[in-house]
């Protein structure tokens, strides 16, 4: 599974609408919804769970595909493989990851802003990769991938 930064993993593409990935999918093993707040039902997102991918679907977004989550053993970027290499290797690779210091746990995550990619680390390895889409200069509007 290739990694396609702002624009998607292998064939599924951010912006599709849920029967767009359920017609190439197929049905999720595994939904979820969250509702941050009882007073803010807008802010829900639904997530579809595929073996160790997830796809997002936020109402900010009109419940377009908004990000993909996955750890899939075999997923790569640049056709390298990209899970289980070392935070040495990732930094080497893509010495513009920054390390996001809101997280307090023993997971670590490496944002790429100019891909749009958080790298997400346990125990010194990527063992997960979020692709999201494109905002605007001022970040408050998606471009979505043709």
């Amino acid at each position: 599974m290739e990694i396609f930064p702002k624009i998607g993993i292998s064939q599924i593409k951010l912006g599709m609408s849920m029967d767009h990935v359920r017609k190439m999918l197929g049905d999720p093993t595994n939904i979820e919804t969250f509702i941050p707040l009882k007073d803010q039902p807008e802010d829900r997102t639904v997530d579809w769970f595929y073996g160790d991918t997830v796809y997002s679907f936020g109402a900010e977004d009109e419940f377009l595909l908004g990000s993909i989550q996955s750890s899939c053993a075999n997923l790569t970027l640049n056709y390298l493989p990209i899970i289980g290499i070392s935070v040495k290797e990732l930094k080497t690779r893509f010495p513009q990851a920054q390390l996001d210091d809101e997280f307090n746990f023993d997971i670590d995550e490496y944002r790429h802003s100019e891909l749009q990619l958080s790298f997400w680390v346990r125990d010194g390895a990527v063992y997960m990769v979020t692709v999201y889409p494109e905002y605007n200069k001022e970040g408050t509007e998606v471009i979505w991938p043709q």
